[in-house]
């Protein structure tokens, strides 16, 4: 039996749509195949219209049951079609892989799994997992019994980012567990007539040449409706593109994925050793590691804004800020309520002052929580990205395309990273520098490629606002 396991911690990207699909494909085609759901939000079931209110046992019931000898598949496995079985999931699935939950506390706490497949192996060709979208016992569970890793990469925002940090986790595991564990990269939700899409599969195919898969599932609107009727593809709509582009994946598979060896050393093991294996006090529990999702930075005012009205915003405590000065703590409430009066009074004068400041000031922060790039009247250009422990730089026509003319830098509260330049009017070609490898700013959609290009991000620098003449003169003659 070969395990293909598939595998993101980002949502969205089309990881159970591959798995039930993909699993589909494979018994269609004569394959014993066994789907497994690690996801406690058990959406295989429901992609494959399995109620789940009729489910007796799950992939939880099978992984923590210690079977005096092999455990029955027909004990825990649905038949969902002709050479189709799953093995599904629930909730309860989440509780195992807590701290303090049961698996936790068991010493081949990241083998269960393996062993059993190991003893269903004589019983199916295939056996494809779809994977939770996080990294803790249940993926690492997936991944050691796992022949070929699938990473889906959805062609849009942040999908480069989720797919560094998966093959960072694999190869996290590849150190931990002493052997290797291919894996492969797979585009999905590809339309190859938006400019995004091609950017992305061509990213892809620069960083990870080596990992990326040859092909792509492309966007069907077939694949939404199928899971919406609880079908797989090939039951829906068994002569659409979605169906092809399964086939493709199924086809590469068969030819590039060996005989199924991350399962030898389960097989023919006596209970006496397992228990043996179990109790081993020498061996040490798995490493997991996790990465925690930064928050998206709030929006901030403008610093023009922020330094010319700082000395008049009202402080935590109630009182008014005055350069460095504060009211004393000893302060009476008589005091507190009218400051909280006068910062009333002062808030709406601040909206009415901000709505009078320059473009400059009011310039709209970028999507992405403020990063990407924003230009001002008077030329400077601020290109910024959340804080990140690589190298970055920004190159252009600007600065001759140089990786170290313009680094970036982290701001003095650690949460991004910005590199500034003064620039003409008139719409400028960039790009950001990764660890030495030219890609796409993610956070600004404005950008030009050819398809099978990277391309480049456009920004566009405004003319400096043309003089008020009235103001002058209003001026000249209040000197008078």
């Amino acid at each position: 039996m070969r395990v293909v396991a598939i595998v993101n911690q980002k949502g969205g990207c089309g990881k159970t749509t591959t798995a039930v699909n993909l699993a589909a494909v494979l018994a269609r085609d004569g394959a014993r195949t066994l789907l497994v759901d690690m996801d406690p939000q058990s959406h295989c079931a429901a992609g494959l219209g399995v109620p789940e209110q009729t489910l007796e046992r799950t992939v939880a019931d099978a992984i923590l049951a210690d079977h005096a000898s092999a455990p029955s598949a027909d004990d825990y496995l649905w038949d969902v079609a002709r050479n189709l079985r799953l093995l599904p999931s629930s909730v309860s699935l989440a509780a195992l892989e807590a701290p303090s939950g049961p698996l936790a506390s068991r010493l081949d706490r990241d083998r269960r799994l393996a062993r059993v497949l190991s003893a269903w192996r004589g019983g199916f060709d295939w056996c494809v997992v779809d994977c939770p979208p996080t990294i803790g016992l249940l993926t690492f569970n997936a991944l050691r019994a796992a022949d070929l890793v699938l990473v889906p990469v959805e062609t849009g925002y942040f999908s480069l980012k989720g797919a560094e940090r998966q093959i960072e986790t694999i190869q996290a595991v590849v150190r931990r567990f002493g052997r290797d564990i291919p894996f492969r990269l797979l585009p999905t939700l590809v339309n190859e007539s938006r400019a995004l899409s091609r950017d992305v599969v061509a990213t892809l195919a620069r960083r990870f040449p080596d990992a990326l898969l040859p092909l792509s599932v492309r966007e069907h609107e077939e694949l939404r409706d199928a899971a919406s009727y609880g079908q797989a593809i090939t039951e829906f709509a068994p002569e659409s593109e979605a169906v092809r582009d399964f086939d493709a994946l199924a086809r590469w598979l068969r030819e590039e994925v060996p005989d199924g060896r991350a399962l030898d050393g389960y097989d023919g093991m006596s209970a006496s050793v397992r228990v043996a294996l179990e109790r081993d006090p020498l061996r040490e529990p798995p490493v997991i590691e996790t990465f925690a999702v930064r928050p998206e930075p709030t929006l901030q005012p403008e610093p023009a804004a922020h330094a010319e009205f700082a000395a008049s915003a009202p402080t935590a405590r109630g009182g008014v800020s005055s350069g460095s000065d504060r009211l004393p703590d000893r302060a009476t409430d008589r005091v507190a309520d009218r400051a909280t009066d006068r910062a009333t009074d002062r808030a709406t004068d601040l909206a009415a002052r901000l709505r009078m400041l320059p473009d400059r000031a009011r310039t709209a922060a970028p999507a992405g929580g403020g990063f990407g790039v924003r230009a001002g009247r008077d030329g400077v250009v601020v290109f910024t990205q959340p804080s990140s422990p690589r190298t970055m730089s920004v190159v252009g026509a600007f600065n001759g395309w140089r990786h170290d003319a313009l680094p970036f830098r982290a701001t003095t509260d650690g949460a991004r990273l910005e590199a500034q330049v003064a620039l003409p009017p008139g719409r400028h070609a960039y790009r950001i520098v990764v660890d030495g490898v030219e890609t796409l700013d993610e956070f600004n959609l404005h950008r030009t490629a050819q398809p099978g290009e990277l391309g480049v991000n456009l920004v566009e620098v405004p003319a400096p606002a043309a003089p008020d003449h009235r103001a002058a003169l209003h001026a000249a003659e209040y000197r008078r």
